[in-house]
């Protein structure tokens, strides 16, 4: 669990901050404290009661389990606690990943069936995370959902493609995007669509996205008539002319819709 957790705050672009590996370290200091391997430790529920513990011997101060225990800032400061909430809300949301993950497993689901069904998928235990009710505890949560969901869907687009550039084959994971080829902003009903997403490096990515290129109805690329005056230029032949009229590399499991590609033609050559 350490080293899951460890690549969730990598995550959440922590991995070049204090806060993360302190978090770790604080939970590795704790563990022989409270008797308790914490990284054994798989329920959320059993870290909510880890956590109330932490806060009465946080508050007992030197007469409590924490007397002589050195760092002393990380009890004084209540750091302790705060790393047990986030290592809860990991445990949370992992849980809720993995369940994404079930349904988009299961066998001979649609494209279509597949994004409804992950997008009615609750966050079991997220009141454990998200204190509060009403409208802010429900903006908190959607929040969060849609975080996770974005998150997800770049992990289920890049395992259709088998982590690879559709258009290059190129295999850097961290160059790669999930493309929507519908933007999230503009179709809420088909935002966990598979087939409503291309892996694109970062470079096709962003012509994709600005519409200078798109696809026709056999998976070729084209070139918006706005790049015309780029042909000369030899980085540009090598980049975006010698793909052109090329099919993409088709995924594993659900092919790009061509009504999607369709809607994103017309906005490129509109």
């Amino acid at each position: 669990m350490k080293n899951l957790y460890s690549e969730y705050m990598k995550e959440q672009n922590l991995e070049g901050s204090n806060k993360a590996s302190s978090y770790i370290r604080a939970l590795d200091l704790l563990g022989p404290i409270v008797k308790k391997n914490i990284w054994a430790v798989k329920t959320p529920q059993q870290i909510e009661e880890l956590y109330k513990e932490v806060l009465i011997q946080q508050n007992l101060g030197e007469k409590g389990v924490f007397r002589g225990q050195e760092p002393s800032s990380y009890w004084k400061s209540r750091f302790y606690s705060a790393a047990l909430k986030s290592y809860q809300e990991f445990l949370v949301l992992a849980g809720y990943e993995s369940e994404l993950w079930g349904v988009y497993n299961a066998p001979g689901i649609s494209a279509s069936e597949l994004s409804r069904k992950l997008s009615d998928k609750e966050i079991n235990g997220a009141k454990l995370i998200l204190p509060g009710d009403g409208q802010k505890g429900e903006d908190a949560l959607r929040q969060v959902k849609t975080r996770i969901n974005q998150g997800f869907f770049r992990k289920m687009i890049l395992n259709n493609y088998d982590t690879q550039c559709c258009i290059t084959g190129l295999n850097i994971p961290d160059v790669l995007r999930a493309s929507h080829i519908v933007a999230w902003a503009e179709d809420e009903e088909n935002r966990l669509n598979p087939a409503n997403g291309l892996c694109l490096s970062a470079t096709y990515d962003t012509a994709f996205d600005r519409f200078l290129i798109t696809f026709d109805e056999n998976y070729r690329m084209l070139l918006h008539p706005r790049l015309e005056k780029y042909y000369s230029n030899r980085a540009f032949q090598d980049v975006f002319k010698s793909y052109e009229g090329r099919q993409l590399t088709m995924p594993k499991r659900f092919v790009p819709s061509q009504k999607f590609l369709d809607i994103h033609r017309k906005m490129t050559f509109k």
